[in-house]
């Protein structure tokens, strides 16, 4: 399902630097969490999509040119079982999408591609919004499978230990756990691989989880390879059960605490 990459992690790094994906401070110690999205593919030139029927339904296959300049197609005929039924109760439905690294991402039906992209280290990120565009809802999916760099920024003041690890090993400021912008309205962490947490940002509500393959704490020691993936599903306060679907489906994709190395296939 995911495919574990190496490369050279500062070249890598500035490359998301720039585009502005690592959403860490701004003015202050305080992490910056995910606002409405800006960056945008262009399909056809970045990705192109595919529909195919699959396990009673239609889902739709995302091929990706990647940072190495070639292109990541999933195979139809070998694709792993869908994470979570078809749909979530109630009157919403939703379109599942596979996607090189990310595997199966939920999106509720009738929203587009904003962004598909995987970067030379195998880094990716998709972003999906509402059809009237991502003022009326947005979700966000990544995965850093070998960046130990991009990892820790992306768990910084998220997952105990990430930003502690960040300034010892990078050289950086560390931002503290918890300490965000926006505040976070509800907040858990069942285990010490996976943040659950909620906020408020443009008139919509963001459910979020941030996983991880280990601790941070037993990366540190050696113990295990750091890989990470979020998901953030930020939609009106009123689809809460449809944002709880969408974060629940991509957590059983990804074993926090469980996968000692990495994310693989």
């Amino acid at each position: 399902m995911r495919v574990g990459f190496s490369g050279v992690l500062a070249v890598v790094f500035m490359a998301w630097f720039i585009t502005g994906d690592l959403h860490a401070q701004s003015a202050g110690d305080v992490r910056e969490l995910r606002t409405t999205p800006e960056t945008r593919s262009v399909a056809g030139a970045d990705y192109t999509l595919r529909t195919v029927p699959f396990s009673g339904s239609t889902v739709t296959l995302i091929d990706v040119q990647t940072g190495v300049g070639d292109w990541t197609r999933p195979d139809a005929a070998h694709l792993p079982a869908l994470p979570a039924p078809s749909s979530p109760t109630g009157k919403d439905t939703v379109q599942w999408f596979y996607g090189g690294v990310a595997g199966w991402m939920a999106a509720p039906t009738g929203w587009r591609v904003q962004r598909a992209a995987i970067g030379a280290d195998g880094n990716a990120r998709y972003t999906f919004v509402a059809p009237e565009g991502a003022g009326g809802g947005w979700i966000a999916y990544s995965v850093i499978p070998a960046c130990e760099e991009c990892s820790l920024r992306e768990a910084e003041a998220l997952l105990p230990g990430a930003g502690e690890a960040l300034a010892t090993r990078h050289d950086a400021m560390a931002i503290q756990l918890g300490q965000t912008n926006p505040v976070m309205s509800w907040q858990s962490r069942p285990d010490d691989c996976t943040a659950l947490f909620r906020y408020r940002t443009g008139g919509l509500a963001v459910h979020a989880a941030v996983l991880s393959s280990v601790s941070i704490d037993a990366f540190v020691a050696g113990k295990g390879d750091l890989a990470l993936a979020d998901v953030y599903a930020a939609l009106p306060a009123n689809r809460s059960a449809l944002a709880d679907f969408v974060v629940n489906g991509f957590r059983a994709s990804f074993a926090a605490c469980r996968s000692p190395g990495g994310w693989k296939d």
